[in-house]
C-alpha cells in the first residue's frame, strides 16, 4: 500500500470491529466520500489506516493514505494548497508524471479516471477548503475514485456521507466491577496497561482505575496516556488527583468532561509528569513532519546546555514508555498529530521556535548535500531512499525558509535533491520544481551562486520532462546571472547548455559541451554531477551520432557506473550500450529492466519497453514488426499508468518516428495499428513480461530452462519458493514489490510448465 512508512500501533484496536466491517462494507458498494469525524485522540487516523489495509488486498486497484498533517500552510495561497494536495495524493499513489507542462490536478485525474482507488485524506483539518474543492473537482472528473477523509469537521462537499466515530465504551456510573471490566475501554486499558510493562491485577486500586476509565471519556489517546503512567509505576489515585486538580471524581454520570478537554487535561499531566529534559524534547522534535529519526533528533534538538547529545538516546526511550512517540521497526519515530500541535505550542512558550526549525532547516541541508555528493556509490539506494523518507520534512523546511532572509537554504536543499535525481525516482519531479519555483519568487533577485547552481537544476529538470517553453526562461537567467558571476564557462552551465541542445533541440553541438562539462564536475570533485553529465552525453551520443563518440561515451559510462558500484546508474549505463547510433547495439534489456523494477524505477523501465520497440522494428521482419508494434502501444498504455509521456525530446521523438515508418512499411497501416491497439490492452506485468520473456535462454536440447539460465533476480525468487516463503516474504526479503515477485513467479510458471509446488521441487533439485 502506498503512502508512508509503517510504524507501530500507538493503541489497541479495541471496540471497532463492527464500525470497521459496517464501513469496509459501504466502501465496498461503492460510497464515493465519505468523512471520519470526531475529537482529536478519538482514533479517527487508526480506523483510516484500519480500513485501507482492509480494502487493499483486490478491493480496489490503488489504495493510499495521504498524510496532509505533514503539509504545512507556510504562507501559501489557495492554487498553491491545492496543487500541493494534489502532489501529495500523486506521491502517496505512486504515480510518475515527466509531463512538466500538465497541471497536478490533469496528471492524477487521467491516471485515476479508469482505476478503482481509495484515497483516505487523514487529517484535513487544517486545510478544509482547499481539501474540499480538490476533492469535489477529483470525484466529479475520476468516477471510480472513492475518497474517505478524517477530520475534527465535516467537508460540507455535496455528497459527503458523514460517519462520527465515537469514544469507546466506558462504564456508567452505576455499574458494578464485573460490568464495568467487560466495558470497551477498560479492556483497552488493561490490554495498554500489559503492553506497558505492569499487568493490573485484583489487588489493585480498581476503583480509582474505572474513575479513570470514566475521566477519559473513552479517548484511545487519553487511555494510551493513562496506560503510560500506570506502567511507569504511578498509582491510579495519583494519577486521578492530577487529572482533576485534586478533587476526586465519583459522579461522572453529571461530570464527564467535554472529549477536547480530556485531551488537553490529558496532555497537560503527561507534560507534568515528563522530566524536563524530556519536556524539552518533546518540544523540539514537534518541528518535524513525517518523522525522524535518532541522528536527526540528536542533531536538530540537542547540543546545548539543555539537552546534550548523548541524552538524546535515553529521553526518546522514555518519551516511547510515555506512548508520547510511536516508534516503526526501521528505527524512525513519529508523534500523533495532537501530540505534535501541543508540543509546537510548548516549543514556541520556550521561545526556541525560530532556531529550532533553523537547525531543521540546517540539518535537511546538510542531508541532501550529502546524497548529492555521494549517491554515486554502492549505498546509492540508500541515500535514494533516505532523501526520499524526509519529503515531508523538506516540505516542511522549505515552507519555513519562504522568506528573503531563509530562501536560499530552501534553494539549496532543493536542488541538492535534484542533482541525486531522487524527484525522477519517485515521483515528485513536479512538486520540487514548483519548490524551486516558490522558493525563487521570494529569494533575493541579486546575483548569486546559490541562484545559479537552482536555475541550472531547473532547467535541466525542465529540458528532460521536454517542457521547452518555461525552460527558455530559466535558461536566459541563467545565462545572466553567470556572466554577471563570471562563471559563464561553469560545468553546471555547460551542463544545462549541452542538455539543451542535444535534447531540445536534436543538435549535436550539445556533445561537446557536455563532455567540457563531465570535464569539469571531475575537477571540482562532484562525482555524482560528473556522472550525470556523462549520461546525458551518452544517451545524446547513442541517439544521435556520431558512432565513434556513442560507443566511447556509452561505455565509459558503464564503465564508470560499475566502478562506483552504484544499481541505478550501473541499470541506465547498460540501456544506453544498446542505443541504435553505437557501432554495434548490444541487447540488454533482460539485465537492466528487471533491476529497475526491483529499484522502482518507473520513468526508466517505461523507456525500457520504448527501446524494445525501436529493436524489434530495426529487425524488418514481419513477426518482429508485429511485436514492435504491440510493444509500442503497451508503451502507450503503461506511460498513461506510470504517468511518463515520452514527449518533447527531439532524438527520442526521432527514433519513434522511424520505428513507426519501419513496422508500416513491412506490415502496413491496417496491422499496425491493430497491434498497436491490442499492445495497448496489455497489463503492466503483461508488458514487462512481454519484453522480457525473449531474453531468457533455453538448452540446445528443447529441455526447460536450469536455474542458471535465469536472471539473478528470478534465481532469488526460485530459491526463496524452495525455502517455503510467501510472496510477501519474498518482497521483503529482495525488497521488491508484491508485484514484482508475482511478475517473476508467472513467468516462472508459464515457462517452466509447473506449478508453485513443482516449482520449489525443481529449485531444489537444481542446488543439489
Amino acid at each position: 500500500m502506498p503512502g508512508g512508512h509503517a510504524f507501530g500501533d500507538l493503541t489497541s484496536f479495541v471496540g471497532r470491529d463492527e464500525l470497521v466491517s459496517s464501513l469496509v462494507q459501504r466502501l465496498r458498494d461503492g460510497q464515493r466520500l465519505l468523512t471520519l469525524t470526531g475529537p482529536g485522540g478519538v482514533g479517527k487516523t487508526r480506523l483510516g489506516t484500519v480500513l485501507a489495509r482492509r480494502l487493499d488486498d483486490g478491493d480496489f486497484d490503488a489504495v493510499a493514505i495521504v498524510r496532509l498533517a505533514d503539509l504545512e500552510l507556510g504562507g501559501r495561497n489557495a492554487d498553491d494548497l491545492k496543487d500541493a494536495i494534489v502532489g501529495m495524493v500523486i506521491e502517496a499513489l505512486g504515480v510518475i508524471d515527466h509531463q512538466a507542462r500538465r497541471q497536478p490536478t490533469e496528471v492524477l485525474v487521467e491516471h485515476l479516471r479508469h482505476r478503482r482507488t481509495l484515497a483516505v485524506l487523514d487529517n484535513v483539518d487544517h486545510l478544509l477548503d482547499p481539501v474540499a474543492d480538490v476533492v469535489t473537482e477529483l470525484l466529479d472528473e475520476a468516477p471510480r475514485l472513492q475518497v474517505t477523509a478524517t477530520s475534527r469537521q465535516h467537508l460540507g462537499v455535496f455528497g459527503e456521507h458523514v460517519q462520527q466515530v465515537p469514544p469507546v465504551g466506558v462504564p456508567d456510573a452505576h455499574d458494578n466491577l464485573e460490568s464495568a471490566l467487560g466495558t470497551e475501554a477498560v479492556i483497552l486499558l488493561q490490554d495498554r496497561t500489559r503492553a506497558a510493562g505492569r499487568t493490573l491485577t485484583p489487588g489493585d486500586d480498581w476503583t480509582s482505575i474505572i474513575d479513570l476509565v470514566r475521566w477519559s471519556g473513552g479517548l484511545p489517546l487519553v487511555l494510551e496516556l493513562i496506560s503510560a503512567q500506570l506502567g511507569g509505576g504511578m498509582r491510579p489515585q495519583v494519577i486521578l488527583e492530577r487529572l482533576d486538580g485534586g478533587r476526586l471524581l465519583r459522579n461522572f454520570a453529571r461530570r464527564i468532561p467535554p472529549h477536547h478537554r480530556s485531551l488537553t487535561q490529558a496532555l497537560d499531566v503527561s507534560w507534568d509528569l515528563c522530566e524536563p529534559g524530556q519536556r524539552r524534547l518533546w518540544a523540539r522534535l514537534s518541528v518535524f513532519s513525517g518523522g525522524f529519526d535518532l541522528d536527526a533528533a540528536e542533531e536538530v534538538c540537542s547540543g546545548d546546555e539543555l539537552i546534550a547529545t548523548e541524552e538524546v538516546m535515553d529521553l526518546l526511550s522514555a518519551l516511547v514508555r510515555h506512548s508520547l512517540l510511536a516508534s516503526s521497526p526501521e528505527g524512525r519515530f513519529r508523534q500523533l498529530q495532537p501530540l505534535r500541535e501541543y508540543g509546537l505550542r510548548r516549543l514556541r512558550e520556550y521561545g526556541e521556535e525560530k532556531d529550532v526549525r533553523s537547525r531543521h532547516a540546517a540539518w535537511l541541508l546538510k542531508l541532501t548535500e550529502s546524497a548529492a555528493e555521494k549517491w554515486l556509490g554502492p549505498d546509492e539506494p540508500r541515500w535514494l531512499h533516505r532523501a526520499h523518507h524526509e519529503l515531508a520534512n523538506v516540505r516542511s523546511a522549505v515552507s519555513w525558509c519562504r522568506t528573503p532572509e531563509r530562501a536560499e537554504v530552501g534553494l539549496r536543499i532543493v536542488t541538492n535533491l535534484l542533482r541525486a535525481r531522487v524527484p525522477f525516482i519517485f515521483a515528485f519531479q513536479s512538486t520540487a520544481a514548483g519548490l524551486m519555483d516558490d522558493l525563487l519568487a521570494v529569494a533575493p533577485p541579486g546575483p548569486s551562486r546559490v541562484r545559479l547552481d537552482a536555475l541550472v537544476m531547473l532547467g535541466w529538470t525542465r529540458i528532460v520532462l521536454g517542457d521547452l517553453e518555461r525552460n527558455e526562461r530559466h535558461r536566459a537567467e541563467c545565462h545572466e546571472l553567470a556572466r554577471e558571476l563570471g562563471m559563464a564557462d561553469s560545468p553546471q552551465v555547460l551542463f544545462l547548455e549541452g542538455t539543451y541542445w542535444l535534447f531540445s533541440r536534436g543538435d549535436r553541438r550539445g556533445l561537446d559541451l557536455l563532455a567540457r562539462a563531465r570535464d569539469g564536475f571531475r575537477q571540482a570533485g562532484a562525482a555524482g554531477d560528473a556522472h550525470m553529465a556523462l549520461l546525458m552525453l551518452a544517451l545524446g551520443a547513442g541517439l544521435l551520432g556520431p558512432s565513434d563518440v556513442a560507443d566511447a561515451a556509452t561505455e565509459e559510462c558503464l564503465a564508470e557506473a560499475r566502478a562506483h558500484e552504484a544499481e541505478w546508474a550501473i541499470t541506465w549505463g547498460m540501456w544506453t550500450l544498446g542505443l541504435p547510433a553505437r557501432t554495434e547495439p548490444l541487447d540488454v534489456l533482460a539485465e537492466c529492466l528487471p533491476r529497475q523494477l526491483e529499484l522502482g524505477d518507473k520513468w526508466g523501465s517505461t523507456w525500457c519497453v520504448e527501446f524494445a520497440a525501436w529493436q524489434r522494428a530495426a529487425a524488418g521482419q514481419p513477426g518482429e514488426a508485429e511485436a514492435a508494434a504491440r510493444l509500442m502501444g503497451a508503451c502507450r498504455g503503461l506511460q498513461e499508468r506510470n504517468g511518463v509521456a515520452l514527449v518533447g525530446l527531439i532524438p527520442f521523438d526521432r527514433q519513434r518516428k522511424q520505428a513507426a515508418d519501419r513496422i508500416i512499411a513491412t506490415i502496413g497501416p491496417r496491422a499496425f495499428q491493430a497491434a498497436y491497439d491490442d499492445g495497448a490492452k496489455l497489463s503492466t506485468d503483461e508488458v514487462y513480461e512481454l519484453v522480457l520473456a525473449p531474453q531468457d535462454r533455453v538448452t540446445t536440447d528443447g529441455e526447460k530452462l536450469a536455474l542458471a539460465d535465469l536472471t539473478p533476480a528470478r534465481q532469488k525468487v526460485a530459491l526463496l519458493v524452495a525455502q517455503g516463503l510467501s510472496n510477501k516474504e519474498i518482497a521483503d526479503r529482495t525488497h521488491t514489490s508484491h508485484r514484482t515477485v508475482e511478475t517473476h513467479l508467472t513467468y516462472l510458471y508459464r515457462v517452466l510448465g509447473m506449478n508453485r509446488t513443482e516449482l520449489a521441487v525443481w529449485a531444489a533439485e537444481q542446488i543439489r
